[in-house]
């Protein structure tokens, strides 16, 4: 008689770098994914953990920790190729995948840029029809000091209303992650309370439709960021360009006037020795 777990799927978890998934995990199984405490992330590919979702420990699922966009280390192109990549093969091998798990830091005061541009591209990713198994979950809730509680619920506010609310609408859902195990689990625990498993946008683009990276919605998305960035760069060194221009041509100016002032003092000097 086969006695191992029956397996129900994967639950992938995405977020920028710093968003606290690795703890998430971590906190699911102890010690079983790197944290990277600062910005930079630790380079790991996904790491994925099997977790039991009985006492009998007859049924499991695979949780994924993926690697973190806006990573000092690696650029976002590196990053969307690994997670497609991942995603690619477990589309191809027919393993469902029960929902996905967005991290965001309660932390952040504001919504970066970079945590606008990859929640587009995340949107992009899944597709309107996928949307319905994802769950935004806010982080660092057990950082935050009691007289800040308040202003930590007016940002989870706003993301709820103002960046969140599209993908919402179309079934998506949202909670807070405490930092214990009870947390975590109740959070995969709700991904997999249906049998409904989903297929992401970029899956049928790389597997049905055997398009390039660059060719999916994702990509063209991240291109457009990395075009722009470059645009922006040019702009920014043009103006630092006509800065120093500027200055060049001031700082000459004034030696200019300088050299006048000198040739007319000295002019002067020779007068009054002529008069005298």
């Amino acid at each position: 008689m086969d006695t191992s777990p029956e397996l129900g799927g994967m639950v992938l978890v995405m977020g920028v770098t710093g968003a606290g998934k690795s703890t998430f995990v971590n906190a699911l199984k102890p010690d079983s994914v790197t944290v990277g405490h600062t910005l930079e992330s630790t380079q790991a590919p996904p790491q994925a953990i099997q977790i039991f979702l009985d006492e009998e420990q007859t049924r499991s699922v695979t949780v994924v920790d993926t690697p973190g966009f806006d990573d000092t280390r690696r650029s976002n192109t590196q990053v969307l190729a690994e997670i497609t990549e991942y995603l690619a093969a477990q589309y191809a091998l027919q393993i469902p995948l029960r929902g996905i798990i967005y991290m965001h830091s309660i932390n952040e005061n504001r919504m970066k840029r970079s945590s606008r541009q990859f929640l587009e591209m995340f949107q992009l990713l899944c597709g309107d029809d996928a949307l319905r198994k994802v769950k935004f979950v806010t982080t660092h809730w057990d950082n935050i000091e009691t007289d800040r509680e308040g202003e930590a619920l007016r940002r989870e506010q706003q993301l709820l209303d103002e960046w969140w609310a599209p993908m919402l609408e179309k079934g998506s859902s949202n909670t807070q992650f405490s930092g214990s195990h009870d947390s975590a689990e109740g959070i995969v625990l709700d991904l997999m309370s249906d049998d409904e498993s989903i297929v992401l946008e970029v899956q049928r683009e790389l597997v049905d439709c055997d398009m390039e990276l660059g060719e999916t919605k994702a990509g063209k998305s991240l291109r457009k960021v990395i075009e722009d960035d470059i645009a922006e760069c040019k702009t920014s060194i043009d103006e630092i360009d006509t800065q120093m221009a500027n200055a060049t041509r001031s700082r000459r100016r004034s030696a200019d006037d300088g050299k006048m002032a000198r040739n007319q003092a000295e002019a002067l000097v020779k007068q009054l020795k002529h008069a005298s």
